[in-house]
């Protein structure tokens, strides 16, 4: 029987088909001073990795604000490839060399293969320790977060043993910590190792989506040592047995706001905002696991990747129990970015809440300003290319922070982190784990 494939697939596997690669690469990987000129290597490959010879493209340079910056550039691979360009920003941020479609010589548009793991752009920071966080902090910040803190010692931990979530070598619970206002609760797992003693513990979210279903109970960022594990979603609604049934439960709840995704919506009441409820309630979490028997009473992670990122740094401030960080491509960072000309931090806020909501909202939620309160050893990466997380929102926490503090520069990396980079934030987590 002859099989039969929608239009939609063979369209999706005509555009991989014809997909070209492209390398943009500084000549050195390092940062660089303002006013200097970079040089970058724009290298057009064809799907067999073999330089191309046929079809035209433009090179766009943004600075940290999108904004363009010097002439476009014109790239006819038949005369230029690989093509070898300089492009400057006279303050510190970041230059992004962005590319346009190849067009063939018979006027077909081709896209560039481009994925997180292998970008079809190009970056450069630009004096990166200078960059700091933009916009006032309000005065009643730590107030503000104190008090959910109290309000948050009346909500109730339920710890539930969940016997057909199977991780080898760990027995795993399912956490729910209602709200004290009884109008909402979060739930993730609870991962303690089989084998008798003492362990240090991990905790963290993971990055904005569906959420974790119970077949991933496992933090993201980890280390490689037995550790206690508290891994909270930040949706409010029960953790699914299937990833197929999280994304279907989420897509679903993303329709009740009016925003249509949770991480924008708001009733211009910050102690409504999402992660004013959340955030406390992962530190009551933690409290909660803080008292264990089997916890060592010493070694207490934070860690996430993105919005996991994120709140790692902001449960470094809130939650006491907390000895190190390990935060990748950290979300709601600089999140007022923009008044420094620059890209605010994922999600964006500054385009949500205008005027006075910005004062009354975003600031409160930055996390460069949690940042600023971590004195515990701290490891943080950041894509130069990242467009979800802008490695200038990234870098407006990491220069914030007061402690031992390690930077893992990602060059060719968007919004990912790279399988060496993680690894080094388990080494991390390793001997902060243990010591």
């Amino acid at each position: 029987m002859k099989k039969m494939f929608p239009a939609a697939v063979l369209l999706f596997a005509v555009q991989i088909l014809m997909a070209a690669t492209i390398e943009i690469v500084p000549s050195s990987l390092r940062s660089y001073k303002a006013g200097e000129e970079v040089t970058f290597k724009a290298t057009a490959l064809s799907q067999k990795k073999k330089l191309l010879a046929d079809g035209t493209y433009a090179i766009i340079i943004k600075d940290s604000a999108g904004k363009i910056i010097g002439k476009e550039l014109k790239v006819d691979t038949a005369e230029n490839n690989p093509f070898t360009f300089k492009a400057k920003l006279d303050r510190p941020g970041f230059i992004l060399a962005a590319p346009t479609f190849l067009t063939l010589g018979d006027g077909k548009k081709v896209k560039w293969a481009n994925s997180r793991a292998f970008p079809a752009y190009g970056g450069a920071a630009v004096e990166p320790e200078k960059i700091f966080q933009a916009g006032k902090e309000p005065a009643d910040f730590d107030k503000f977060w104190q008090e959910r803190l109290k309000e948050y010692e009346k909500s109730v931990v339920t710890v539930t043993p969940a016997p057909q979530i199977k991780r080898e070598g760990y027995k795993v619970s399912l956490v729910r910590v209602t709200f004290p206002d009884k109008k909402g609760f979060i739930e993730g797992y609870l991962s303690i190792p089989e084998k008798p003693g003492k362990y240090p513990a991990i905790a963290g979210v993971p990055g904005a989506g569906p959420g974790a279903a119970m077949t991933n109970p496992a933090p993201y960022i980890r280390g490689s040592v037995p550790a206690i594990e508290l891994y909270m979603n930040v949706h409010l609604f029960p953790v699914q047995k299937t990833v197929a049934e999280q994304r279907k439960k989420y897509a679903s709840y993303n329709k009740t706001f009016a925003a249509g995704v949770y991480y924008r919506e708001s009733d211009g009441v910050k102690e409504n905002y999402i992660y004013a409820r959340v955030w406390p309630a992962v530190s009551k979490a933690m409290d909660y696991v803080a008292k264990l028997p089997e916890f060592d009473g010493k070694h207490f992670a934070a860690s996430g990747n993105s919005q996991g990122g994120g709140t790692a740094l902001a449960l470094a401030y809130l939650n006491k129990n907390v000895t190190c960080v390990a935060s990748s491509v950290p979300a709601l960072c600089d999140l007022q970015g923009d008044l420094l000309s620059r890209q605010a931090g994922w999600p964006q806020l500054n385009k949500v809440f205008k005027d006075g909501k910005r004062k009354g909202i975003i600031a409160y939620f930055d996390c460069a300003s949690f940042a600023k309160r971590i004195k515990v050893p701290a490891i943080v990466s950041v894509g130069y290319v990242d467009l979800t997380c802008y490695p200038t929102s990234v870098l407006a926490a990491y220069n914030n922070l007061k402690g031992e503090k390690k930077l893992l520069p990602m060059y060719r990396s968007g919004h990912r982190i790279t399988p060496e980079a993680k690894k080094e934030m388990s080494r991390f987590l390793d001997k902060h784990l243990t010591k």
